[in-house]
């Protein structure tokens, strides 16, 4: 585990296109239990309707997490539905796609951090990034904007989501122009 010099939290995304496929996901998921109620495809259909109960109940209170401003995380219902999924024959292939769902939901919505240290930036994303000095070409906060330019010409810009004093900005700029020159001198 690494100690970082600095570690940058960015504003984070509107994550509505997300939240909108797992809501219909899960939606999808109802109708089809229901309609496999309807038909008559489980003889004792307790175990279904208990999972169609779990997924409504996580998706309203999704619903009620995000309304009261935070980040609803719909993966336990998605696990839920493919759970229901599994129990569906030949529905294997589904279920496996709402376990992946589920398991991934969360590394999306994952805060975008970038982290500094004196080996390297690393970019807190799925996955992960290393960028070691040598490749950077200027690291600079500046209008509480991050900005790192690559020697490839590759950028990363974002907003930070806490305004940054002028002290811990330069303090920051410094670090990163002396971790840039070191790299020089080594290479």
């Amino acid at each position: 585990m690494h100690l970082f010099d600095y570690i940058i939290v960015c504003k984070t995304p509107d994550y509505k296109n997300v939240d909108r496929i797992s809501q219909f996901m899960l939606l999808l998921s109802i109708l089809a239990f229901s309609y496999c109620i309807y038909i008559g495809l489980f003889p004792k259909p307790a175990l279904i309707i208990a999972i169609m109960t779990s997924v409504i109940c996580w998706s309203i209170f999704c619903i009620y997490q995000a309304k009261q401003g935070g980040v609803p995380y719909y993966r336990l219902g998605l696990l839920f539905a493919s759970w229901g999924w599994f129990l569906i024959p030949n529905a294997l292939i589904v279920s496996g796609i709402y376990l992946i769902a589920a398991l991934f939901e969360r590394q999306v919505k994952f805060p975008y951090e970038i982290a500094f240290h004196p080996s390297g930036i690393v970019v807190n994303t799925f996955p992960k990034k290393h960028y070691p000095w040598s490749a950077i070409q200027n690291a600079i906060i500046k209008d509480d904007v991050i900005t790192i330019d690559f020697k490839n010409n590759k950028l990363i810009q974002k907003d930070i989501s806490e305004p940054v004093s002028a002290a811990i900005t330069t303090e920051f700029n410094n670090f990163c122009a002396e971790q840039i020159a070191n790299s020089a001198t080594e290479a």
